[in-house]
């Protein structure tokens, strides 16, 4: 019995290590998309209070909601992946290493930003005129727009090989 536990801790640990970038990526979205939908709720709430423009209450609530994720975003990557472009004995940047993650993390957060927030703005604008809550329309247009962009920038960053093919 004692093998087969062993065996599975093994086969359990080399996965999560082959998919550990991966899964780190996926939390920091995960993180991020949370912070930037709670914050949009707020902003939906109160825009649509003081506002019947169904196309400015979405494109306010999208641009706040972006901008919390972006920031919140950046941080959490920066803080789990600066080993990766930093010298571990002088702890200078490594710029070339630097400039390879962020040109393909640029693209494909690109693609995830632009699938996003058209999927979200879209859905919160028809949402609003079939007469859906803003609160409502928020989470609805995120949940559908977030699972849509996860799907796209797993698929980009395994193609990609945004953490190197080492990894994965």
């Amino acid at each position: 019995m004692k093998w087969r536990v062993d065996k599975i801790y093994r086969f359990l640990h080399k996965t999560y290590l082959k998919y550990y970038n991966t899964l780190s990526l996926n939390k920091n979205l995960l993180i991020s998309g949370i912070l930037g939908f709670l914050i949009s709720l707020v902003v939906a709430q109160i825009s649509a209070k003081y506002s019947v423009d169904f196309v400015l209450n979405s494109a306010l609530t999208v641009i706040t909601g972006y901008l919390t994720y972006k920031s919140v975003f950046a941080v959490l990557f920066h803080l789990d992946n600066k080993q990766k472009y930093t010298e571990r004995l002088t702890g200078k940047l490594n710029l070339q290493k630097l400039k390879q993650v962020l040109l393909k993390m640029l693209f494909a957060s690109s693609v995830f930003d632009i699938v996003n927030n058209v999927t979200s703005f879209i859905l919160m604008v028809k949402l609003l005129e079939l007469e859906y809550s803003p609160v409502e329309a928020t989470t609805i247009s995120s949940i559908v727009a977030s699972v849509l962009s996860y799907g796209v920038i797993n698929f980009i960053i395994k193609y990609i090989h945004v953490f190197g093919p080492e990894k994965q």
